[in-house]
């Protein structure tokens, strides 16, 4: 299997000694630049440089390996997997650069007094323990700005982001900030990322080790789906006439099930190639990938010198902004676009685009020239850019159909469920095609990536609730109706104003209402959220010109089942405003360490407001 390094923080040619482990001691030798580049994968054969357990504590110096104990300690299951790679570290580039990297790992994988790669009832304690605090403070300051502010300090010491939803006040905000499950849910995601760009940096994501996502990251996301899949079993729905039904019941029913997606998909892409043919437009597929700066592991399986320690969002957001940049492009010289856009990961996690997409035929040339031009104008004169940043294929009926062409990338990345050459298909490196889409579904859910995106024509959820609607006497909402019965994609589009009409002039639309009883007045609906912001509502139907339609005739009411008595199987995390802290904590911080911190932080915060002194002058302004 190969090994790949990256460059530790700090580490950079000409500014850092680097000593060569000889037994105990290190001797002094020259400067090296990038640890990618004196480290190259294994050609053939074992790990021969590293044959037996325990020879990396044998590296350095005494203080090497304390780190590399402290490291071990903290992160036994992460130590396993990488141990040969820091071995490489210590015996081809030193103690230094051993140490460095070492630090750099726990940096990325813990945050203050966050370890990301505890288990998910030590990660509920924490969100327990963070709510229970950011309630104290607004508590004792209220609902202010320099409240927010103090919080948004003690998330950006976790890496968290700050909630900030539209159209939200401060005190919303802040109460997200007092709810566990939002920490929980915070910190679930920040631990999936984190512990899959580790993996990517340590070269443990390629074709020849865990293919897309992370060994690591793909375990905790099993573990979601089988918690999340217990919790729907578990949960049941009854409405008004005493129906009642499992929520995996009613989830099997929607696009939520793999197969109703897949089919879905497959017959808008064939309704948008007939609505193709009928106009005389032409189909092209189109594949957009990233500069080779945001790959880590070349398409050969070597370390690639030129990454830059990139992360999957890094690439999504390069990938995002060069279609917006087309899209503005196309916008001011009036090309019209419609179809699918498909996000797959590369064997290394990397992101990539594919894009079929119908368009005028005078318009084709045109629009390639505009895609290759944004394409390349990044690292354009890299060698192999001009082959591989842009993939254009004119679609050939007489070769096939678009539908055909981009199925297989839809069941590819759904189930895998489909078969080529009578055979159960495989993905681009020999992996079974079902197995391989669960991976490909952990990468997109992990780093929050929509896999499918519609490119012009109308709403999905207008068509989704009029195949629940009844017959109307209205002629175009009762053809529009007949059209997603039949599941003719193409004349339901046509009906609502043609592939590239825009949404505000499009006749039928989605309703969303707040309940209320209009005997008594009473809202059966909150018009606020659990946060106090105002309520969207809830999709009840259709509308058009004026006059409404309901598709959702039943009131469901949800029943969650009754749980025992969780018994802690972790101690719980340390709350730091809790007087009785030193007596639950198993992580109880040092007095020197406490005294370091600066004055902001969360827990001399929270000293200052239970302890009985009075807040810095910079908060009482």
């Amino acid at each position: 299997m190969p090994v790949y390094l990256l460059r530790p923080k700090g580490f950079q040619q000409g500014t850092h000694s680097t000593y060569e482990p000889r037994g105990s001691k290190c001797q002094k030798r020259e400067p090296r630049g990038s640890i990618v580049a004196g480290l190259t994968p294994r050609q053939t054969g074992p790990f021969r440089y590293y044959s037996e357990e325990g020879r990396l504590r044998g590296l350095g110096t005494r203080k090497t390996r304390e780190a590399i104990t402290r490291f071990e300690g903290r992160f036994p299951e992460i130590f396993k997997s990488i141990e040969p790679v820091l071995y490489q570290i210590g015996t081809r580039h030193g103690c230094v650069a051993l140490e460095a990297e070492l630090e750099e790992t726990t940096a990325q994988l813990s945050r203050l007094d966050l370890n990301l790669t505890l288990d998910d009832q030590a990660l509920k304690d924490f969100a327990e323990a963070k709510s229970r605090s950011c309630a104290k403070q607004c508590k004792a300051f209220g609902y202010t700005e320099r409240t927010e502010n103090h919080i948004k300090q003690i998330l950006d010491g976790y890496a968290l982001p700050y909630p900030k939803p539209k159209g939200s006040s401060v005190q919303s905000r802040l109460k997200r900030t007092e709810d566990s499950k939002w920490w929980r849910r915070s910190v679930r995601k920040l631990r999936g990322q984190v512990l899959d760009e580790t993996a990517r940096r340590f070269g443990l994501v390629s074709k020849k080790r865990g293919v897309y996502v992370s060994d690591w990251a793909y375990k905790v996301y099993q573990k979601n789906r089988k918690r999340n899949r217990e919790l729907l079993e578990a949960v049941t729905a009854v409405n008004e006439l005493a129906q009642e039904y499992t929520l995996k019941e009613l989830s099997d029913l929607s696009v939520s099930n793999p197969a109703i997606r897949r089919s879905e998909l497959i017959t808008r892409a064939a309704g948008f190639e007939k609505m193709a043919k009928d106009l005389g437009h032409v189909g092209i597929f189109f594949t957009l990938t990233a500069p080779s700066r945001f790959h880590p592991v070349k398409a050969s399986g070597h370390v690639n010198p030129k990454y830059q320690g990139a992360t999957v969002k890094a690439a999504q957001d390069y990938l995002t902004r060069l279609w917006s940049q087309i899209r503005a492009q196309l916008k001011r010289e009036d090309l019209q676009v419609y179809g699918f856009r498909i996000v797959e990961p590369h064997h290394d996690g990397t992101p990539h685009w594919h894009l079929l997409l119908f368009t005028e035929p005078q318009a084709r040339n045109r629009l390639e020239m505009i895609f290759r031009d944004y394409a390349l104008r990044e690292d354009g004169d890299e060698p192999g850019a001009k082959t591989s940043r842009l993939k254009a294929v004119g679609i050939d009926e007489e070769k096939g159909s678009a539908t055909g062409y981009i199925v297989k990338y839809i069941c590819k990345n759904i189930d895998g469920n489909f078969s080529e050459d009578g055979n159960q298909a495989e993905d681009w490196f020999g992996n079974d095609a079902r197995d391989a889409s669960e991976r490909v579904g952990a990468w997109a859910a992990i780093h929050r990536i929509r896999q499918f995106q519609q490119i012009g024509g109308a709403p999905v959820t207008v068509w989704r609730e009029l195949r629940r609607l009844e017959p109307v006497s209205n002629e175009l909402v009762d053809s529009a109706r007949q059209a997603a019965d039949q599941s003719d994609w193409a004349t339901f589009v046509e009906l609502m104003g043609g592939p590239c009409a825009k949404r505000a002039k499009m006749p039928i639309r989605a309703a969303y209402w707040i309940e209320f009883d209009p005997d008594t007045g009473e809202y059966l609906d909150s018009p606020k959220d659990q946060y106090g912001d105002d309520s969207p509502g809830k999709l009840f139907g259709i509308q058009a010109y004026g006059t409404y339609w309901i598709t959702r005739h039943h009131r469901w009411e949800i029943s969650a089942p009754n749980r025992p008595e969780r018994k802690a199987l972790t101690p719980p995390v340390a709350d730091l405003s809790d007087p009785a802290c030193h007596l639950l904590a198993y992580q109880e911080p040092s007095q020197e360490a406490v005294d370091a911190l600066p004055v902001t932080t969360a827990y001399s915060w929270e000293v200052m407001i239970f302890g009985g002194a009075s807040p810095p002058l910079e908060f009482c302004q």
